[in-house]
């Protein structure tokens, strides 16, 4: 269909992108005050300290160090990887697993384990703060996140191993136990509303 024009009048087209455009502007400018993360710390654990964690039987508090101290609302971010040599084997590197433990079918008899009894958490890296119980860490490439319910909480790290059994723990696997070892990023990320 055409249209002809007389001389002097003036025709105003709107492309489709510029409507499309429009549109989507203004949908955008009543919108809600978005949540900005604001990471307050970044914190690898030393080797030394993770080698005395699987060696222990018990709980070793992890500092975070952030100016002021943690707030109620932030969130603990624990990513993770590596392996754990638990020492079991007639040679080193033989029985080993990542900080999330093994899966739980392949256990025939139930272990007696020392800082968590449920089967879900056997031979892996926990976490706890004052107002959670035990977590098991997340597999590798997936981070951990505990919300902190109340300000300047603390948070403990401990390995789930059978009672009497850390001696033989190491990081890493080999002979040698230098291939992959565990290692441990803790992030603190404060939420606040822009």
């Amino acid at each position: 269909m055409s249209r002809t024009r007389k001389k002097g009048e003036q025709v105003t087209t709107f492309s489709p992108a510029f409507v499309f455009s429009l549109f989507s502007l203004c949908l955008c400018g009543p919108s809600q005050a978005a949540d900005v993360e604001s990471r307050q710390l970044t914190h690898y654990l030393p080797q030394d300290f993770l080698e005395t964690v699987v060696r222990k039987g018990e709980w070793v508090e992890v500092a975070l160090d952030v100016k002021g101290g943690v707030r109620k609302g932030d969130v603990v971010r624990i990513w993770a990887g590596g392996m754990i040599d638990r020492g079991d084997g007639e040679r080193p590197g033989q029985v080993v697993n990542g900080p999330n433990g093994i899966d739980t079918v392949s256990i025939d008899r139930k272990p007696d384990l020392a800082l968590s009894a449920e089967r879900e958490t056997a031979y892996a890296l926990l976490f706890k703060t004052e107002s959670t119980i035990a977590i098991k860490c997340a597999p590798p490439g997936k981070p951990l996140e505990i919300k902190l319910t109340r300000d300047k909480e603390k948070l403990w790290v401990g390995f789930n191993d059978e009672k009497g059994h850390f001696q033989d723990n190491h990081l890493g696997k080999g002979r040698r136990h230098e291939l992959d070892p565990l290692w441990v990023r803790v992030e603190v990320v404060r939420v606040t509303v822009d």
